[in-house]
């Protein structure tokens, strides 16, 4: 009888949420939402908040070059997974959706902002960014997809700001959203 009560205690408090609750991350990618790890989760999320994400194209990371110029492919192509793109609107109809590889987000950011130090960057991407991916349309991505730009030695009041993995850098939404 004893055994049968403890039992149903310890199922109890599972079903209760007894169970040590996992802290939500409060800077880098992870503060950002929940992780999307495939090309598929990323059309996907694109479809459920900007209402659709149609005629997806995959492409080649050699295609990368012509999107984001030959100055920043370097920037982009040694940590993204995959990319395509997608027509949301007639205002957007093409869209880049970027898979960045395993902790190629955290290396994107440290690159960026290597790149910002050295003076051969003035301002972070016109991208906007979750956790795991980021969206060509970095403003219809921070004002309608709730998205945040990637900015470093920024400060902004009015912003909902993130820190993010790389020191010196946060994700900013100007709008609020996040």
């Amino acid at each position: 009888m004893k055994r049968a009560a403890l039992t149903f205690l310890a199922a109890l408090c599972v079903l209760a949420g007894c169970s040590e609750a996992r802290p939500s991350a409060t800077r880098g990618a992870a503060a950002l939402g929940d992780r999307l790890s495939t090309m598929e989760e990323v059309v996907e999320w694109m479809r459920d908040n900007a209402g659709e994400c149609d005629n997806v194209s995959p492409q080649s990371l050699d295609a990368l070059r012509g999107f984001v110029g030959t100055y920043n492919e370097a920037r982009f192509t040694p940590y993204v997974a995959e990319w395509a793109t997608c027509s949301v609107s007639n205002e957007f109809p093409r869209v880049a959706l970027l898979l960045f590889s395993g902790d190629g987000q955290r290396k994107f950011q440290k690159s960026w902002h290597d790149s910002m130090t050295a003076g051969e960057v003035a301002d972070g991407p016109s991208f906007a960014f979750g956790n795991g991916f980021a969206v060509s349309a970095g403003a219809f991505g921070a004002t309608k997809l709730g998205l945040h730009w990637f900015r470093c030695d920024y400060t902004d009041a009015k912003s909902h700001i993130i820190p993010a993995d790389e020191d010196g850098c946060v994700f900013a939404n100007e709008h609020g959203h996040g």
